[in-house]
């Protein structure tokens, strides 16, 4: 375990998984989470890397360049291929300090992505920037992408702020329908609770801006990301989904593409990386 510290704000992170499992603002009368699993969650990652690519794969396979690519479905819940390999994988430190830590996960088993992935966390008095990227080392080009999947304290008083184009509407394996203009109980362009029942909604055409106010805790947090984070996932469980849920966390996860974007028009913002090219973003989260 790794930990950061700067003023009032301390982070730990796992090399299980390059994850996240606390960021929290330490004040006189004990700290305040500023991620959170939620009381059933504790002790589970808090935040985590999406590569080579994240959310799910329709049949777990795919078509590239004439050839037909398969991946195995890689948790027990799931049927499908989620949320890439970072996630489920060893990192390794590359560099250490009080405030800075640089991981590297290397993915060279069989299977079409042999990649090279790195995170770099950097903590100061107001906020943490946590940067990654994925190098093909494969012998062909694939479609690849990035994203970050953390988990926010949900209280009655949570508001949540951020805006985008469209959302797109899923079917029953969760994968991508169709989209829409944003409106009604989907914008959340004036502020409004995260707290909207069960969701699992992609958003395309976000801003790269969001921001979190808990008026419990006096405490807000400011979310911007590199333009290459052009959609968001928002993810609110329910106890159909989730028997232990309690209403207390939510998820709201920069995306550089969309869900599924293997079979979609122009690869739904994957990116096309030939052996050897990186593709790299950064997310600040400012705490105000």
């Amino acid at each position: 375990m790794f930990r950061l510290a700067s003023g009032p704000l301390e982070a730990d992170i796992s090399p299980q998984g390059g994850s996240l499992v606390r960021f929290s603002r330490v004040v006189t009368h004990g700290e305040i989470p500023l991620l959170s699993r939620g009381r059933s969650g504790r002790g589970e990652a808090l935040c985590f890397p999406l590569v080579p690519f994240g959310n799910r794969l329709r049949d777990n396979c795919f078509n590239f360049a004439g050839t037909a690519y398969k991946l195995p479905a890689n948790t027990a819940a799931d049927p499908l291929y989620l949320h890439g390999d970072g996630w489920l994988g060893s990192w390794t430190a590359l560099a250490y300090s009080r405030n800075t830590l640089s991981l590297e996960y290397r993915h060279d088993i069989d299977g079409p992505y042999r990649y090279r992935a790195e995170q770099h966390f950097a903590l100061s008095d107001r906020n943490l920037t946590v940067s990654l990227s994925v190098t093909n080392q494969g012998e062909g080009a694939l479609p690849y992408g990035l994203g970050l999947h953390p988990f926010f304290p949900l209280t009655k008083q949570t508001v949540l702020t951020f805006a985008a184009e469209r959302y797109w509407l899923q079917d029953a394996a969760l994968l991508p329908l169709g989209s829409e203009p944003v409106h009604g109980a989907m914008d959340f362009s004036r502020g409004r609770s995260p707290a909207t029942g069960w969701m699992n909604t992609e958003f395309e055409g976000w801003t790269g801006r969001a921001e979190i106010a808990w008026p419990e805790t006096k405490s807000r947090l400011v979310i911007e990301a590199d333009p290459i984070f052009s959609r968001c996932m928002m993810f609110v469980s329910g106890q159909g989904f989730d028997p232990t849920y309690e209403d207390d966390y939510f998820c709201f996860e920069p995306m550089t593409h969309g869900v599924d974007g293997h079979h979609r028009l122009h690869l739904a913002g994957l990116v096309l990386l030939q052996p050897s090219e990186t593709l790299q973003g950064s997310c600040r989260f400012t705490v105000t």
